[in-house]
């Protein structure tokens, strides 16, 4: 399982696709940040709440980007595919918390 995580985050491919995820991802906020439902305080509310939710995740995530910094930083691609990867999941988290929130309110 080890050397499967090692190969998918020595691969170049693996960061072209997260960093093109992460634009696409960040696109989906920003888009319904300005968009019409996302201007009223029923639309700032959602935001703030997925926003709150996102960043306990950015919490856990970052501690376990942090325990792992040693074994990322064998390989720069390594480490920089480890921390595109939290910030995509982190922006994948706060869009799904966005969509369900709208499902809910």
């Amino acid at each position: 399982m080890i050397e499967w995580i090692t190969l998918l985050l020595d691969s170049k491919f693996l960061m072209r696709a997260n960093g093109i995820l992460g634009f696409l991802l960040l696109g989906f906020f920003v888009f319904f940040y300005f968009s019409k439902e996302g201007r009223d305080e029923r639309g700032r509310g959602l935001i703030a709440t997925a926003s709150l939710i996102a960043f306990v995740a950015l919490f856990f995530l970052l501690n376990i980007v942090a325990n792992n910094l040693s074994w990322l930083m064998d390989n720069h691609v390594r480490l920089m595919n480890g921390l595109q990867l939290s910030y995509t999941l982190f922006l994948f988290i706060a869009d799904i918390a966005l969509l369900i929130l709208r499902k809910i309110k």
